[in-house]
């Protein structure tokens, strides 16, 4: 039994005569005939019976036509279904992440998504580290991906701009204040576990300072090493964005500043949907640094 047999079915019941279905669907009479005969073959009944007066149901086609009805109608919906997700009307979009962007960067763009898609659902996966997101991207999971730059990457990468990083302590500066390297390097360090992906930025940063944080406490949370810092427990390096207002003032840039590209990738071309959602990044005010705006001496890791 196949949908179109179920179509032409539905079709003659509703214009009263074969030549009716035919017109009404752009085909030869003959098919239309040939077909139905082949479904009352399969279904051992009679559907339709001719008469002077048109097509009208035997008792089995009486009983077949809601249930040709409602297959005809699910398959229609299916179809629909798969039309809004194309269009980008409907449907969910799974966005695959670092931890610190996922509750830093992404958040306030979250707003500007419902408001442009309001039907669709945004999903957010984060990961400790760019490796596990890098490695759950080439396994096929998510629709896209928002972290730092991968490197030697053969999918489509677009970038997003620059995220400062920024030391935090127990004292209170004035906004845009600077710690010099010579400070970093005297100072306790609140360091993060070799899992958390920050771990990585505070390697590179130390190696390219020319020196070698002393650790007094370890986690795997850009929040915990937040507070840690706060409290006076030691120096912690986080993303600017992800320190809460409240502590904006014990927040300060490296010198002339430490930045990360943040991009959005994919494995292949993403869906509509998903490509929506990465053109609504690049157009959104996000917490960001456009490449063109980085220091001529600035640090990037």
């Amino acid at each position: 039994m196949q949908l179109r047999q179920l179509e032409y079915f539905l079709a003659i019941w509703e214009s009263g005569s074969f030549s009716g279905a035919a017109s009404r669907l752009y085909v030869a009479q003959p098919s239309v005939s040939q077909q139905i005969r082949i479904l009352e073959r399969e279904l051992g009944a009679e559907l339709l019976e001719r008469g002077r007066h048109g097509v009208t149901l035997t008792p089995a086609g009486r009983a077949f036509l809601p249930q040709a009805q409602r297959v005809v109608q699910a398959a229609q919906d299916a179809k629909d279904s798969v039309r809004r997700v194309v269009e980008g009307r409907k449907g969910d979009v799974h966005v695959l992440t670092v931890r610190s962007v996922a509750s830093g960067v992404l958040p306030p763009s979250a707003a500007r998504w419902h408001s442009l898609f309001p039907t669709t659902v945004l999903r957010l996966h984060d990961f400790s580290h760019r490796r596990d997101l890098e490695e759950a991207v080439r396994g096929g999971q998510g629709d896209i991906a928002v972290g730092p730059r991968p490197s030697d990457w053969e999918g489509p990468v677009v970038s997003l701009g620059f995220e400062q990083m920024v030391v935090v302590g127990p004292d209170a500066y004035e906004i845009g204040a600077a710690a010099e390297p010579s400070e970093l390097a005297s100072a306790d360090w609140v360091l993060y576990e070799p899992e958390q992906g920050m771990s990585e930025v505070v390697d590179r940063v130390a190696a390219d300072l020319a020196f070698t944080p002393r650790a007094v406490a370890r986690t795997d949370q850009v929040s915990a090493a937040l507070q840690f810092a706060v409290e006076g427990i030691g120096m912690a390096l986080a993303p600017e964005n992800a320190v809460p207002g409240v502590w904006a003032r014990h927040a300060r840039r490296i010198g002339s500043g430490v930045f990360r590209e943040l991009v959005a990738f994919s494995r292949k071309q993403p869906s509509q949907l998903a490509e929506d959602y990465r053109n609504m990044l690049t157009s959104a005010e996000l917490p960001l640094t456009a490449g063109r705006e980085l220091p001529p001496d600035a640090l990037c890791c």
